[in-house]
């Protein structure tokens, strides 16, 4: 004996029981109720799948046929495929290793299996794997990928994933991974930064009144977009920071300029001056430090200052005071 609940020509899902074969169906759809035993139809159901409420309508059936039917409509909301989880790094520097973004479904038939990857909400994909054929790479992808790549042996996931074999500042932004079968089309998406730390980092002092100074700290070549500070480790001030960001020239590069003035009689004798450049989208910052002597305007780098600190401690050594 099969029961059987016929729904608008959807695939059939196959229980664990053997009697049984039931559909997904949608809200409120109705259905038939067949018996091959007796060769006819016993009853109708209609399912609302929001509210989960199992309505019988015009039903006539033996208790263990209506207890083997509601099983199968319950058990029937299983997904046919679902995206367990979609693997991109969050951050990459330029130029660097290969990286791989990777889309790790389960799926329970590979019939009309298609894996596609898109960037930046773009309606064409930049990547495609139709199940038992080559993959495909599109648009800004393309040249960029090793297509040989392999995430697993399984056939029905081997081609899910895509390598990148050098990230480059332009592959920043959005992935999504979109997986879809003849039943069900799944998708999830994931962010992506690949920044550039900057060519140059540099903190400069000038005078531009004897009793006042300006510290200059300028990068070049960063992305994505900086932040900038400047602050003085043994002082309490917190003056006005000017910092003004532009892009290079034909290039999505920028160059960073802050600036911090001065009194000298707000500072302590040496004051030490910290520049701090940070990329916020990729949690990444460096640091220039510079020394300053308010009463003669002189400044040191730390590098200068433990020069001199080992050699006076040489000469201490030396002549015995």
């Amino acid at each position: 004996r099969v029961i059987e609940v016929r729904i608008c020509n959807w695939p059939t899902t196959r229980l664990s029981y053997d009697i049984v074969y039931v559909h997904p169906f949608a809200l409120y759809a109705q259905c038939a109720v067949v018996d091959s035993a007796n060769s006819g139809t016993v009853g109708s159901v209609a399912w609302g799948r929001l509210n989960m409420d199992l309505l019988l309508r015009n039903v006539w059936m033996p208790s263990n046929l209506f207890a083997a039917l509601f099983l199968g409509l319950i058990l029937s909301g299983g997904e046919g495929v679902k995206i367990k989880e979609i693997k991109v790094p969050d951050v990459v520097m330029n130029g660097t290793k290969p990286v791989v973004l990777d889309c790790d479904y389960v799926l329970d038939d590979p019939s009309g299996l298609v894996v596609k990857w898109f960037f930046n909400n773009h309606p064409a994909p930049v990547y495609q794997w139709i199940f038992k054929q080559k993959p495909q790479v599109l648009g800004v992808l393309k040249g960029k990928i090793n297509l040989n790549y392999r995430a697993t042996n399984e056939e029905s996931t081997m081609y899910r994933a895509i390598e990148i074999i050098t990230p480059t500042m332009d592959l920043s932004g959005e992935y999504k991974c979109l997986v879809s079968t003849f039943d069900q089309e799944v998708s999830k998406s994931k962010k992506m930064v690949v920044y550039v730390p900057e060519k140059t980092l540099e903190v400069t002092q000038d005078k531009p009144k004897e009793d006042r100074v300006n510290i200059t700290c300028e990068a070049e070549g960063v992305y994505p977009e900086p932040n900038m500070t400047i602050t003085a480790l043994e002082s309490k001030h917190t003056g006005y920071i000017q910092v003004t960001t532009r892009k290079q020239n034909n290039s999505s590069l920028y160059d960073i300029k802050g600036t911090l003035s001065v009194d000298d009689v707000e500072l302590s004798s040496p004051t030490t001056f910290v520049c701090e450049l940070s990329i916020p989208d990729a949690n990444y910052s460096n640091r220039r430090e510079l020394v300053y002597f308010p009463a003669s305007g002189t400044t040191l780098s730390p590098s200068i200052l433990t020069i001199l600190s080992l050699f006076l401690s040489i000469l201490i050594s030396r002549t015995g005071l």
